[in-house]
């Protein structure tokens, strides 16, 4: 069963509400692929590139930030396609690195979830679980990466399949659970 992902319900406020999110979330099967479907809403368009992304850059890196809006949206494939660009001009082995490459696996993950593939979904988190538990700041790029680790496990073991909205209520289903989001946080805001 596949349903149209919505927004988990404690979706924090945008980075960037300046730059409109895609027509459509994108669902393997479903919608026409983004890119290589002439009906894709991103058809034609280069691919996303960046500065390599730092400590110091995270909160004005638009790669970055719009790739954070995309998630806590669950517009979870066009997020990863933000984060790529940034991910393959991170060092090798870095936090940078594992904290890209865990996010892209969840991403993936809850893409799986989405479209009711349990066998997917679990291989994808365990191996984005893994990158992820591998990044040893916190936060990194003002991801609190356990708080992250802690409510995807959560999540995943609270709704294993994915969920068919039955009532809406604001454009959501009543109802609808929290979920894996991305709370950007600075390093001050932490030791808080």
């Amino acid at each position: 069963m596949v349903t149209t992902a919505q927004p988990f319900a404690n979706v924090p406020p945008r980075h960037l509400p300046h730059r409109p999110l895609p027509a459509y979330r994108y669902t393997p099967g479903h919608t026409p692929h983004p890119v290589t479907s002439p009906e894709g809403h991103s058809a034609g368009q280069p691919a996303p590139t960046c500065v390599p992304l730092t400590c110091a850059n995270w909160p004005e890196h638009e790669a970055w930030l719009y790739g954070v809006d995309l998630y806590n949206a669950s517009y979870w494939w066009e997020a990863h396609e933000q984060w790529e660009a940034a991910w393959r001009l991170a060092d090798v082995g870095s936090d940078t690195a594992h904290l890209l490459q865990g996010l892209i696996q969840l991403a993936a993950a809850l893409l799986k979830w989405n479209v009711s593939n349990a066998r997917g979904r679990a291989g994808l988190w365990r191996r984005g679980r893994d990158h992820l538990t591998s990044v040893s700041a916190n936060p990194w790029l003002g991801v609190q990466v356990p708080m992250v680790v802690r409510a995807a496990d959560d999540f995943f073991r609270r709704y294993p399949q994915a969920l068919v909205p039955e009532a809406r209520q604001e454009g959501r289903p009543a109802g609808w659970p929290t979920g894996p989001v991305l709370q950007l946080v600075s390093a001050t805001d932490a030791t808080r």
